[in-house]
């Protein structure tokens, strides 16, 4: 193979890793709250949960030396937040600037 598609390759086992890391997050999140699980539920959740994650990577822009358990961490912490919660902290990020 070549150097560029085994390069490819470890990009996209590195996303799915991401994408895994905050799907287990969420659907982990929703066995231990009171909602009800219906597909719709779990699947929106996994979703938005495993999207959220996979933008850990843009901590590569910051870090770009940080090494995968590093990498994976920032994906997990950012799963737990969920949408609410990075729309709550960005929200304060906003205000304590403007204010």
């Amino acid at each position: 193979m070549s150097e560029k598609l085994i390069h490819w390759w470890e990009q996209i086992a590195t996303t799915a890793l991401f994408a895994f890391v905050g799907i287990s997050i969420g659907i982990g999140q929703l066995l231990a709250s009171g909602e009800a699980m219906t597909p719709r539920i779990i699947i929106g959740r996994s979703l938005c949960t495993g999207g959220i994650a996979m933008a850990a990577g843009a901590v590569l822009v910051w870090v770009p030396d940080l090494p995968i358990i590093g990498q994976v961490g920032v994906a997990a912490a950012l799963a737990s937040l969920g949408t609410s919660g990075l729309e709550r902290m960005f929200q304060r990020i906003i205000q304590g600037r403007s204010a």
